[in-house]
């Protein structure tokens, strides 16, 4: 793929993502697009239509190589002329002009600045499917101990943030940590999907957040580990990230 053409690449994954994009109520959403404005009718490469229950918000995106003030100009003057909360986004190369992105920013358009692929790939580790397995039988006997029965002890439920301790309560991991060794170790061998099991050879402990349990042991933690070429436009992160500046935009 040229320079010429990842902008519009990108587009079109954006508009593709839409479909999938279950969390977003999408009410409209069209590929090459025809408007009809306050004075005349306008072309959009996306035109796109979502609520949040309560409010209507209308997308505009366009792909274009390099944004000027005068194109800048032209594009708010599109975005103007449709009635309601519009956001237009224009999806580009880098924009080093201050100008330009000062403009954009104040007539709430989004720049979306891409940089061309390198000719090599480059692959970055992506995890999935997660479990966290405890020690069934040292928890049970843990719970019989302190006399808690069939209650449920809480997890921080987000990998990112869950450490590992040692027997002493020393913080000596985290399950991101697991996963990151994993990732590098890996080092994009190859893009098939694999199933990590990943045991521990001393034992480990997670937090919880149970005053007569606050630690409970770990047995292993499983994942799916798989490699995908960064270089792919990724259609659902962008379309998310368009999604949150609009809110964020008009106040919500």
């Amino acid at each position: 793929m040229t320079t010429q053409n990842i902008y519009q690449q990108a587009v079109y994954d954006m508009y593709a993502a839409i479909a999938g994009a279950a969390a977003i109520k999408t009410i409209k959403a069209q590929y090459n697009a025809v408007i009809e404005g306050r004075t005349e009718t306008h072309e959009a490469d996306i035109y796109w239509e979502f609520t949040d229950g309560d409010i209507i918000y209308k997308i505009l995106i366009q792909a274009k190589e390099q944004v000027s003030l005068g194109e800048l100009f032209s594009f708010l003057r599109i975005v103007r002329d449709i009635p309601g909360q519009v956001m237009g986004v224009i999806v580009t190369q880098p924009v080093y002009k201050k100008d330009v992105k000062d403009m954009a920013a104040n007539a709430g358009i989004i720049l979306y600045e891409l940089l061309a692929p390198l000719t090599a790939g480059i692959w970055e580790p992506v995890i999935s499917n997660i479990r966290i397995n405890v020690d069934a039988a040292w928890v049970k006997a843990a719970k019989e101990q302190a006399g808690l029965g069939d209650e449920m002890i809480q997890m921080n439920a987000n990998p990112k943030y869950t450490f590992l301790y040692d027997e002493n309560g020393n913080c000596v991991d985290s399950v991101q940590g697991v996963f990151d060794y994993y990732g590098k170790e890996r080092n994009s061998a190859g893009t098939e999907q694999e199933k990590i099991v990943h045991s521990f050879a001393e034992p480990v402990f997670l937090q919880t957040h149970h005053e007569m349990v606050p630690f409970i042991k770990l047995d292993n933690i499983t994942f799916d580990l798989e490699f995908v070429n960064a270089n792919q436009m990724p259609g659902e992160e962008m379309l998310g990230q368009v999604f949150e500046k609009t809110l964020k935009y008009f106040g919500h």
